[in-house]
């Protein structure tokens, strides 16, 4: 493994490490309501719960939206150093969501009747109905600060606060599952208080994540005067995907739910909450995964780095192999355990059938972690259309025939064979995009990516060297005067190329590479319409040296004298800290 790869894979390994901890912190929430309504409060109570679901997928679908194209926005805004313009997207964002989480909360409570009866709720149910309208407007109460906690979890990585995004989450689990055992052994169990728990527990959670704002190092603010509508049609554009494929989703829920109804009564739908519940808890790994790389693949894409995106993807796809078919293996085993953590001791019939859906579902894993990630990244790139129809296939397309065609020969059993199945239909649908896309059969990976011929510049027209030491930036800065050279730059400009890498770069190791860790300083030149770009990056303590010339310019003339020199050589000197990443663009 070489510099540059060794730089993608660590870099991608601390990102995926937060995500994953964070994703699976905050979903452990709805994992121990779903074991603590099935174990304590009954079969119809984990009915009704499981009935709210396709309304739970719903709410948060505007939330989604905005967050994905903000996060793309935003990472492509720091890419070129523009920290003003994230901060307005950002401001766009949060304003736009909170107006519509809380206008979704006054709907929620005022209509619950009619959204139970939506959602299959009607009175041949009983109490179960009753219990779904309690649910309902106990947990509407939580919309805005789950529209404020996904809005504001992508920024703390963005703005290098990744430990409080740990903290929120975990504040956040624990806060749940002492309040739902409270409500269980200390009060009576009704299932609203356990919504109302988690409406306590979100509001606490996102608290700890707004306190960021008031740190005086924090890069992004929410700027009032930028509140306008000016980018929030490019990110819903950019979220399309995410409206249809959670709009898909509801559907997909709702179909199943009927569908487990019909084929087995109140015990189906049980068995398919516990199986759609802990799903979701698994589907975190791959979305974790997917998450990961698109937002490194935002700022890859913005400095246009296709073999730094290649190299993304390799590591992306080899970290959901290891990772899903060793859970794969390990739920399978473990299924006995989890169906009996789902179920109520005297239902032996659901205790069955929800093993034998752990057993059967849990193939579909390891494809849809290869689907999400190529999913993800088509969304990234802003190929819309093509994002939006592989969400809407994904989740109905292809579910329901087979749900249609196997159930009716093998029952529940080919309800939950479906999952895999619909997930194989997914992967063979992007291999035949992506050969027609090439006019031939292709197993490159780089094909499958399916970005333009232009999109980087040529490979010889770039240069891409990472350096750990201050002999080797002494000889980068020759190389890429040279380079420049041999690229029909003029000789004073290629010389101020590498004036400005040895200098910056310099500074780097000097004052970087001094707390007894190992760094690195990755540096890409590249020639783009008669111009030089120069990318510095590097993982040491933050330093902003824009900042520091203003700070002693006053003070004394002579201090960072060689920041200076760079600053006034370059048409354009932009530095931007984005995830623990110093990034420093200058144009010559």
């Amino acid at each position: 493994m070489n510099k540059q790869e060794k730089l993608i894979a660590r870099l991608f390994r601390d990102t995926l490490i937060i995500f994953l901890l964070s994703m699976f912190v905050a979903i452990i929430c709805w994992i121990i309501d779903g074991g603590i309504i099935g174990n304590f409060l009954g079969t119809e109570s984990i009915a009704a719960f499981g009935l709210t679901m396709p309304y739970q997928r719903f709410i948060g679908i505007f939330a989604n939206v905005v967050m994905i194209g903000m996060q793309v926005l935003c990472s492509k805004s720091l890419s070129i150093g523009n920290l003003r313009e994230a901060n307005e997207i950002f401001s766009q964002a949060v304003f736009a969501t909170l107006t519509v989480s809380f206008s979704m909360a006054v709907g929620t409570i005022l209509f619950a009747e009619q959204i139970a009866d939506l959602l299959g709720a009607n009175e041949s149910l009983g109490e179960i109905r009753t219990l779904t309208i309690n649910f309902l407007q106990a947990y509407a109460f939580a919309l805005p600060a789950m529209a404020l906690l996904v809005m504001l979890m992508p920024i703390m990585q963005l703005d290098c606060d990744r430990q409080r995004t740990l903290i929120s989450s975990a504040t956040l689990s624990i806060c749940d599952i002492a309040g739902d055992l409270i409500i269980v052994f200390v009060f009576d169990g009704e299932l609203w208080k356990i919504a109302l728990t988690t409406t306590i527990s979100y509001w606490i959670a996102v608290g700890i994540l707004i306190l960021h704002f008031f740190k005086s190092t924090a890069s992004f603010k929410f700027l009032p005067e930028a509140v306008s509508t000016k980018n929030l049609r490019q990110m819903i554009l950019i979220g399309l995907p995410e409206i249809f494929g959670r709009g898909s989703l509801v559907l997909r829920t709702a179909f199943l739910t009927r569908t487990s109804v019909s084929l087995s009564g109140g015990v189906g739908v049980a068995a398919l909450a516990a199986i759609e519940n802990f799903s979701d808890f698994l589907s975190t790994f791959p979305k974790a995964l997917g998450s990961s790389m698109q937002m490194i693949a935002g700022i890859l894409i913005g400095e246009q780095d296709r073999n730094s995106i290649l190299l993304l993807m390799k590591l992306a796809l080899k970290y959901s192999l290891i990772i899903t078919l060793s859970i794969t293996a390990a739920v399978f085993l473990a299924a006995p355990i989890i169906a009996d953590f789902y179920t109520f001791d005297a239902d032996a019939t659901a205790y069955q059938m929800t093993l034998e859906g752990f057993k059967l579902f849990i193939a579909f894993l390891p494809l849809n972690a290869i689907g999400i990630i190529f999913h993800y990244f088509y969304q990234a790139y802003g190929r819309f259309k093509l994002a939006s129809t592989l969400a809407v296939v994904s989740n109905v397309g292809f579910i329901v025939p087979i749900v249609l065609l196997l159930t009716a020969h093998f029952g529940m059993a080919g309800l939950w064979l479906a999952f895999p199945l619909s997930n194989v239909a997914f992967l063979l649908t992007i291999f035949f995009l992506t050969c027609r896309h090439c006019g031939r059969i292709t197993f490159r990976l780089e094909d499958y990516l399916l970005l333009p011929d232009d999109f980087d510049v040529a490979k010889d027209k770039q240069l891409n060297i990472t350096v750990v030491s201050k002999a080797e930036v002494l000889g980068l800065s020759e190389t890429a005067q040279n380079f420049c050279e041999s690229h029909g730059i003029d000789e004073r400009r290629s010389m101020f190329a590498g004036i400005c890498i040895e200098e910056m770069a310099g500074n780097i190791v000097d004052y970087g590479f001094d707390d007894g860790e190992k760094h690195f300083v990755d540096v890409r030149v590249i020639i783009k319409g008669g111009q030089v770009i120069i990318r510095l990056r590097d993982d040491c303590r933050s330093f902003d040296p824009k900042k520091q010339v203003e700070l002693y310019h006053s003070e004394d003339p002579t201090a960072h004298i060689g920041i200076r020199l760079c600053k006034k050589i370059a048409t354009e000197f932009n530095y931007v800290n984005v995830l623990k990443l110093n990034n420093l663009i200058i144009k010559i």
